[in-house]
Formats: structure tokens, sequence, C-alpha cells
């Protein structure tokens, strides 16, 4: 098979994959407690790459047999998907992230919003980004097993606080202003 780049979502599968071998269903579980803070695709995502990781000899996949649950099938990586994830990673060009964020579009039209609603908008999202802070506070990297965790877990709280003052001082700012008429 000819050698191909792979995206940045089969890139995260194959390395969860080199972390020990999984179910679609364990790599769900392990994107919402771990990378799922920074890289986060649809469960039906991962179920759609792990066959064609298989196509393209990046992944095996095997079956398991449980006593009281349905067979699962589990994926490992293989030599040749560790050579592409590894490729990947030593590529310094990284694709753009994709810069979809329905907060921020709806704050930037906020003119036709009232000043209410605006605020409503803005208190949910510190909401929402203080859980996540209080979340990665409670994370322990073990940086002996994975050296990098740390680095990784500093930039979210990093994004995390300072979103979180953002938020502050914007509800202060709006609150300090007369009401729209929308």
């Amino acid at each position: 098979m000819k050698a191909r780049g792979i995206s940045s979502t089969e890139a995260a599968i194959l390395g969860l994959l080199r972390l020990d071998e999984r179910s679609g269903y364990d790599l769900n579980k392990m994107v919402r407690g771990s990378v799922g803070y920074f890289w986060s695709p649809a469960q039906s995502q991962i179920y759609a790459i792990l066959p064609r990781l298989v196509e393209t000899g990046f992944a095996v996949r095997r079956g398991v047999r449980q006593a009281k649950r349905p067979d699962k099938q589990v994926y490992r990586i293989t030599k040749r998907g560790e050579a592409a994830l590894d490729a990947w990673l030593n590529d310094p060009e990284t694709e753009r992230a994709a810069a979809k964020n329905p907060f921020l579009l709806k704050l930037f039209l906020g003119e036709f919003m009232s000043r209410d609603a605006v605020v409503a908008l803005i208190r949910k999202a510190r909401a929402e980004a203080a859980t996540e802070l209080a979340e990665l506070e409670q994370i322990r990297p073990d940086t002996d097993a994975h050296p990098y965790d740390g680095l990784v877990l500093e930039w979210g709280l990093v994004r995390a606080r300072a979103f979180v003052r953002w938020a502050d001082g914007a509800i202060k700012e709006l609150e300090t202003r007369a009401p729209s008429t929308r």
C-alpha cells in the first residue's frame, strides 16, 4: 500500500491505540477523560475511522468474546500505523484549527440581542469554563509515564482561567451599560 498522510483525528486515534489496544467504546471513554479537553471528535467519527485504519494497514482488529456483555472489537496500532503517526508527529506543519465557535459568533452578533441575553450567554459560557477549570485542577498527570501531559494540562488551565477572567470583566462592563432596546 502507498504511504499517505493522516488527519489529526486519525493521528489522535492512533496515538491512543499506541498506548494500548482499545475498542471504539474505550476510545470514546478515554477521549472524554483526557484529550477531549482539546480534541473532541463525534463518537460516530471514531467508529467510522477505525475500519479505515484497518483497511490502510495502520491498525488491526480482533474480536473479544465477553460472557456478560456483547462481544466487542478491539484495535491495536501496527508498525505501519506507528510509522504514519511518527511521520505526522515529526512534521512541523500542523493543520489550522477549525475556527467554528458558536459562542463567539453569537457575541459578534450581540448587537441584535438584548444586553440581558448577551450577559446570559457570557454567564453560561463562564460557568462551563469554570466547570472545566475545576475538572482540570483535579487532574494529576503522570509525567514519568507521559512527560508532556503536564504541558497540555497547563495550557488547558491557562486557557480556562483566562476565559473566566475575561467573562468576569465582560459581564461587569455590560452591566454598567444602559440596557439595550432589543
